[in-house]
Formats: C-alpha cells, structure tokens, sequence
C-alpha cells in the first residue's frame, strides 16, 4: 500500500464519485481533499493543473481520465475491466458519463447551492450554470420536464442489473461510471423510484463497496 492517498472531490461531479468508488472497489482507502467550484488554487498549486477529480498517490499527480489505468496498473485485482469485456466496461462507462449524467443533471442542476459550501461557491456555480444551460428561472420552471424525462434513464438501468448483482456480472468501470451518472442525483437527496427496484438494490451495492 502506498503511504499517501488523496483525491481532490467535489460532491456533485460524476467524474469525482466515480473515482471515489473505483477506489472502494479497489479496496484502496483515499483522504478526500474538498476541491471547490470556484477556487483550485491548491489543487493548481500541487499539480499545476485545475481538474478534479485527481489523485494524489504517494506525492504523484493521477488526473482524470489517468485514474481507472493507473489503479489497474497499482492494484490488478479485483480488475475494473472484467477480462473478455474490457471494451464493454469503457463503452458503459463512457455512457454513464456523457449520457445518463446530463440526463440526470438537467433534472437536479438547480438543487445542487445548497450543497456547495460557501456562498462564493454558489454564486459562481449558479453563474456558470446559467451561461451554460439559460436562466436559472427557466431550469427551475421545467424542473418536472427533466424529471420525466429521465424516467426512462432509470428504467434502461434497471433492466442493465435485473437479475444480476452487476452490470457485467461483477463489479467494474460499468458499474462506476454508472453510479457517477447518477450520483447527482442521490446527492441531492431524491431517491430512485419504486418502480425499479433492481436499481435501488444496485444502488445500496454501490454505497456499501
């Protein structure tokens, strides 16, 4: 084991949840260092870069996209990409992340202030927000539009893990970048409807890694 882990997290991105259960996964405890939305000077400071999520591995600098080889380099077992479905695992993964998280974000976009924590944090964040995606009234008024459409999001991933305990049968990328998508959210404290219970089962797997 190395005698140094971090990963500089911020809660509500798919990118840093992610991270955080391929680590679980691993067995590989980290120290979360809070990266805020607005200020990276640490962060910037210590790898000359502003991107979280990164791991910091013994005083060595792991970025985003690095993370899933260098943990399959340090830690081969239990494997993020299951033998025989290596592609399979990125290809879900890369789902989970540009698909299903802008689903998934569109429908919780204007809960996630409260769960920053100062209110230069917020602002900032409401102003990027909005530059991005239009008026913060407007993602506020069609909040219950976002919301159904996303329903069919979590009926694909119900139907992913019906039957199993796993998307690819045991635990892998898939499956993290999966939860990442998701993850925003549960963190924002909406819960995966009845109706697919196989998801919140796979869910409640995900948090106990």
């Amino acid at each position: 084991m190395p005698e140094s882990v971090e990963l500089y997290f911020l809660p509500p991105s798919h990118y840093c949840v992610s991270a955080d259960r391929m680590l679980a996964l691993k067995g590989i405890p980290a120290k979360k260092v809070y990266a805020p939305y607005h200020d990276r000077q640490d962060l910037l400071r210590r790898t000359g870069q502003d991107y979280a999520p990164t791991l910091i591995w013994d005083g060595r600098a792991v970025t985003w996209s690095e993370i899933p080889g260098f943990l399959e380099r340090v830690r081969p077992n239990p494997p993020l990409l299951p033998r025989g479905q290596e592609g399979l695992a990125l290809a879900i993964e890369n789902w989970g992340h540009q698909v299903l998280e802008e689903r998934v974000w569109r429908a919780v976009v204007t809960q996630i202030p409260p769960h920053l924590r100062t209110d230069p944090e917020r602002w900032v964040f409401e102003e990027m927000q909005t530059r991005a995606r239009g008026p913060w009234h407007v993602l506020r008024s069609r909040r219950a539009e976002f919301v159904r459409d996303l329903q069919e999001y979590f009926a694909l991933v119900d139907r992913m893990v019906s039957g199993r305990e796993w998307i690819l049968g045991s635990p892998s990328l898939a499956d993290c970048g999966v939860y990442g998508g998701l993850s925003p959210w549960l963190l924002v404290g909406e819960k995966i409807p009845k109706e697919f219970a196989a998801l919140r089962r796979w869910v409640g797997r995900m948090q106990r890694l």
